[in-house]
């Protein structure tokens, strides 16, 4: 362990817990609780061991708070911003070469301003239904606003230069809702099972266009989705509408070789198995997508996603 100068939050729980027996102190739940130091090293996340004699502290206090330190030989401590710490990280693996321009970097912060910040612990994990919650809130408080903002998102709606779900034949929010009940009475005459391809011609000129279903009882439970939604918004119908709009077309996996600068990881015979898992799991997720597009667009689904 003292060889290792990046530890992660188990390494340093486990260090911490031989520190506690070896000096016959309490574990490391009751130090967490009562003493200052066993509290610190709980709320830790990493610890990176530089070379001029000193070390940096990742400490996450709550949820969604992480700062960052760097503490001294001779105790004293100054806080690290987030372009430090990054800068820190990438000496680490030897990567900082500030002379050859900047590196890329990926912002996972939320990047609307309206975005709303889940502040409750028992929301994490349910990111979707706490955002259609949200939503449809915004929906009943400003019925007008927000359900333009609903007409601008299926009317630019499109992928690879085809126009789904609405085209320029219905131009505002008020024809959409007129719309949707045309195109409910339309379908519900049809077979249930018919395809979409078979009457699309006549929903196109409703101005509706593919991603409603693949069939025309498909489409009809879709557009009564649309309809409920905006005479009298709902988290869940919200969200059951959301999961039947083609929106997700293409997937990246990123692999990273090594972790923080051992090099050779992906030779190692613990890793061959991760992989396997890795693909499959894409495979996987290729599917579930060509299927939702499917029965979104019907057969126009294998050009969308072509």
């Amino acid at each position: 362990m003292s060889e290792r100068r990046y530890l992660l939050r188990n390494d340093i729980l486990n260090a911490f817990s031989e520190f506690c027996g070896a000096s016959q102190r309490e574990n490391i739940t009751e130090n967490h609780k009562y003493s200052h130091l066993g509290k610190l090293i709980y709320y830790t996340q990493e610890i990176i061991l530089e070379e001029k004699n000193s070390l940096c502290l990742i400490i996450r206090p709550k949820i969604a708070k992480t700062t960052a330190y760097r503490i001294f030989e001779n105790l004293t401590v100054e806080p690290l911003s987030i372009q430090q710490l990054l800068d820190i990280r990438d000496r680490f693996v030897n990567h900082f070469n500030p002379e050859e321009g900047d590196v890329f970097e990926i912002d996972f912060q939320p990047f609307y301003d309206y975005s709303p910040m889940i502040r409750d612990p028992k929301n994490i994990g349910k990111g979707v239904q706490f955002l259609n919650r949200f939503l449809s809130s915004k929906l009943f408080q400003d019925p007008s606003e927000w359900l333009d903002a609903l007409f601008n998102f299926l009317i630019l709606h499109s992928y690879n230069g085809i126009q789904l779900l609405i085209n320029g034949r219905i131009k505002n929010r008020l024809e959409l809702s007129d719309q949707v009940k045309q195109g409910i009475a339309f379908v519900s005459e049809l077979p249930p099972q018919q395809p979409y391809e078979e009457f699309r011609f006549e929903l196109q000129t409703m101005g509706f266009e593919p991603g409603w279903g693949n069939t025309a009882g498909r489409v009809q439970e879709t557009l009564e989705m649309l309809d409920e939604l905006i005479d009298s918004p709902d988290a869940k119908v919200l969200e059951a509408f959301l999961s039947r709009i083609p929106m997700i077309f293409r997937i990246v996996l990123v692999s990273v070789h090594g972790w923080f600068g051992q090099e050779g990881v992906l030779g190692r015979p613990d890793t061959g198995g991760q992989v396997v898992y890795v693909l499959d799991q894409a495979r996987s997720l290729e599917k579930q997508l060509q299927s939702d597009i499917t029965l979104a667009c019907g057969s126009k689904g294998a050009v969308i996603s072509g």
